[in-house]
C-alpha cells in the first residue's frame, strides 16, 4: 500500500499570487512566475496564428468570390457575342453551326439540336448539316427517345430540365443512338409563339442545370426565335425584291419588242413574197432560209414577252402539250451539247387548262431548268416528260436521273416555293417524288378543261361565276387543310388565288398588289386580324375572317360593311353568299378595282 500524497490544482495565472501568499521559498515562488509567463506567450502565439488564419479565409473568399464574378463576366460577353453571330446569321444552318462552336465552351453541354416548328405538317424539323439526314417529330405522335422532350417543351411552352433522364418521367431514354446522361430543351419563344425548340445535351454525367444557366439558355433560345423569324422575312423581302425586279425587266423587253416585231414582222413578209416570186430559181433556197430564220425570230420574240409581261387578262385555254413541245424546241440546242437524252412522251390528243400562257410557260421552263442543272454532273442524262389525264386532272410528270448525291436541296425547294403559289392560283398543285431506285419527278397537277370553239375553254368543274373580269383572292391560313378546302373553292369559281401563312406577308404583298377579297384565319401569326383587317380596308374589296365554328357574337361585332365573318370549314354556299355581295359591291363602284401589281 502506497500512502496516498494530497496534490493542490493551482491556476496557472493565479502561481505569482498564490507564491506571495503561500511560504514557498524563493527559488519556487521564480519557478512560479517563468511559468506565468511562458503560459502569457503561448496564449499571444494562439491570437496571432487565429488572426492568420482569419485573413487567409478572408483573403481566399474575396479571391474566390472575384473569380466566380470574373467567369461570369466572361461567359456573359461571350453569350453576347454569340447572340449578335445568331441574328446575322444567313441560314437556320448557320445558326446551328455557331451554337455548336459556343454552348459548349459557354454552358458547358456536350451537343446541341436545334428544332423549327413546320405549320404545314404539324412537325418540327432538325436543321442539320450536310453530314446529318433532317428529321421530322411529329408533334401528335412523337417517336420514343430524347425526341418526347422536345414535343413536351413544345406543348408546355415552358423550360423543360432533367438533371438524370433515368429518372425522369418521360420516356426519354431510347431511340437512335446514344442516349444523353442529362438534357434541357428551351422553347423558342417569338411574340408569344413557339418557333422552335432548343435542345442541350450532357453526354459525360449527370447534372442539374442551375438557374442562371436556365434563364441563360432562355434568353439565347429567344434570340433564336428573333433570327429565324428575320430569316422569313428576308426570304419573302427578296423575292418580292425578285418580282419588282423580274416586272421593271418586263417591261424593258417589252419596250424592246414593240421596236423589234415591226421589222422582224416586215423581213417576214417580204421573204414570203421573194419565195413566191423566185419559183425554181437559184435564189429560192436562200430566200426560203432568210423567212424561216425570220419566222423563228419572231417567235422567240413573242416568248420573251409571254415571259417578262405582267399578264392582266381573262384566262384562256393553253394546250399544254403544245407549250411542252415548244419548250423542248426551245431548250433542245443546249441540252444536246450537255449530253441530256430527252423523252417526249407527252399525249398528242390536244389537253387544255384553263389558264395564263406566259406564266405556265415559265413554270415549266423553270421546272425543265432545274432538272437540267441536276444532271450536270450525272452519269447518265436523261429527263422524260409525260403527260396522263386522270379523273379530269391534267397530269404533268418532269423526271430526271440525278441520283441523291448531285442533287442540290436548297435549290429544289426554292424551285417549288415559286412555283406553287403559280400553280395554286391555277387551282393546282406540284409536289416532288423521290423514291428509292426510281429517278425524282415532278408532278405538276392541273384542273383540266374541254374547249368550245364558240366559247373557248370551259373548266370541267367550274362554279358559277362573273365571267365579265377575273377576280383576285388573297388567303391568310397557317393551316394546309382549310387552306386546300378554300383554295380549291375559289379557284373552281375562277378566282386567281395567292395563298400566304402570315398575316404580315399577307400586308406586305396587299401593299403592292391589288385583291378584290382577303381571307383571313383568327389563328393567322403575326399582326392581329383586327388590326390587320383595319389597315387593309382601304386595299381590298373585301374582308373576309374566317373562325373557328360560329361565334354569333363575333359575327355581330365584326361584320359591318365590306367585312364578313366565315366558320370554318367553310361551306360553299357560304361562301357564295359572300362572294356574290362582295363582287356586287365592286362592279357597282364608279372605278372598279384592278387586279395585278400596283
Amino acid at each position: 500500500m502506497h500512502a496516498r500524497v494530497p496534490v493542490l490544482l493551482i491556476p496557472l495565472g493565479a502561481l505569482p499570487l498564490f507564491a506571495q501568499a503561500s511560504r514557498f521559498s524563493p527559488t519556487q515562488a521564480a519557478t512560479c512566475q517563468i511559468v506565468a509567463a511562458l503560459e502569457d506567450k503561448a496564449t499571444s502565439s494562439l491570437v496571432f496564428a487565429a488572426l492568420l488564419s482569419g485573413l487567409a479565409l478572408a483573403l481566399f473568399f474575396v479571391w474566390s468570390r472575384e473569380r466566380r464574378l470574373r467567369s461570369q463576366r466572361k461567359r456573359l460577353r461571350k453569350t453576347y457575342m454569340l447572340g449578335e453571330e445568331i441574328l446575322g446569321a444567313a441560314s437556320p444552318e448557320n445558326v446551328l453551326s455557331r451554337l455548336v462552336e459556343a454552348l459548349p465552351g459557354i454552358l458547358g453541354v456536350s451537343r446541341v439540336h436545334l428544332y423549327v416548328y413546320n405549320r404545314a405538317t404539324k412537325a418540327l424539323d432538325s436543321v442539320t448539316d450536310d453530314s446529318t439526314p433532317p428529321v421530322s417529330i411529329s408533334l401528335s405522335s412523337p417517336p420514343a427517345g430524347p425526341q418526347t422532350g422536345a414535343v413536351a417543351c413544345f406543348h408546355y411552352r415552358t423550360l423543360l430540365a432533367i438533371p438524370d433522364i433515368g429518372r425522369s418521367p418521360f420516356p426519354l431514354a431510347g431511340g437512335i443512338g446514344p442516349s444523353p446522361k442529362s438534357m434541357l430543351f428551351v422553347p423558342m419563344l417569338t411574340q408569344g409563339e413557339v418557333t422552335g425548340i432548343l435542345e442541350l445535351d450532357q453526354d459525360d454525367h449527370a447534372r442539374d442545370f442551375d438557374a442562371d444557366e436556365q434563364t441563360l439558355a432562355q434568353h439565347l433560345g429567344n434570340q433564336i426565335g428573333v433570327a429565324l423569324r428575320l430569316l422569313d422575312q428576308r426570304t419573302v423581302q427578296e423575292q418580292l425584291f425578285r418580282t419588282e425586279k423580274l416586272a421593271a425587266v418586263g417591261r424593258l423587253i417589252s419596250g424592246v419588242v414593240n421596236e423589234l416585231q415591226t421589222p422582224l414582222n416586215s423581213i417576214s413578209e417580204l421573204a414570203s413574197r421573194a419565195v413566191e416570186r423566185s419559183r425554181l430559181g437559184p435564189a429560192e433556197r436562200d430566200v426560203a432560209a432568210i423567212a424561216a430564220e425570220a419566222q423563228k425570230a419572231a417567235a422567240m420574240v413573242a416568248r420573251l414577252v409571254s415571259f417578262a409581261a405582267a399578264e392582266q387578262g381573262e384566262a384562256r385555254p393553253v394546250a399544254i402539250g403544245t407549250l411542252l413541245r415548244n419548250l423542248i424546241e426551245f431548250r433542245e440546242s443546249d441540252w444536246k451539247a450537255s449530253g441530256i437524252r430527252v423523252r417526249d412522251l407527252t399525249m398528242r390528243e390536244p389537253l387544255y387548262v384553263q389558264g395564263l400562257q406566259g406564266q405556265l410557260e415559265q413554270i415549266f421552263l423553270n421546272l425543265l431548268v432545274h432538272a437540267e442543272q441536276s444532271l450536270a454532273s450525272a452519269p447518265q442524262k436523261t429527263i422524260t416528260i409525260r403527260t396522263n389525264v386522270l379523273a379530269k386532272r391534267l397530269l404533268v410528270e418532269i423526271s430526271f436521273s440525278a441520283p441523291p448525291e448531285v442533287r442540290k436541296v436548297e435549290e429544289t425547294a426554292a424551285v417549288l416555293g415559286v412555283t406553287r403559289s403559280v400553280i395554286a392560283g391555277h387551282g393546282g398543285e406540284v409536289r416532288l417524288i423521290e423514291k428509292s431506285g426510281a429517278d425524282p419527278r415532278f408532278e405538276v397537277e392541273l384542273p383540266a378543261s374541254t374547249r368550245d370553239r364558240s366559247f373557248g375553254a370551259v373548266p370541267l368543274q367550274a362554279a358559277p361565276g362573273d365571267a365579265s373580269r377575273r377576280w383576285t383572292a388573297l388567303l391568310i391560313e397557317p393551316e394546309d387543310a382549310p387552306q386546300r378546302q378554300i383554295l380549291a373553292l375559289l379557284s373552281g369559281r375562277g378566282y386567281r388565288v395567292v395563298p400566304v401563312t402570315n398575316a404580315d406577308t399577307g400586308l406586305e404583298l396587299a401593299h403592292r398588289m391589288r385583291f378584290d377579297v382577303a381571307f383571313c384565319s383568327v389563328h393567322a401569326p403575326g399582326l392581329n386580324w383586327v388590326e390587320l383587317s383595319e389597315r387593309m380596308q382601304s386595299r381590298v374589296g373585301g374582308f373576309v375572317l374566317m373562325s373557328d365554328g360560329f361565334d354569333p357574337e363575333l359575327s355581330a361585332d365584326f361584320e359591318e360593311g365590306s367585312r364578313f365573318v366565315l366558320p370554318k370549314p367553310v361551306q360553299e354556299i357560304d361562301l357564295e353568299r359572300v362572294l356574290r355581295t362582295i363582287e356586287s359591291s365592286l362592279s357597282a363602284k364608279i372605278i372598279p378595282f384592278k387586279t395585278g401589281i400596283a
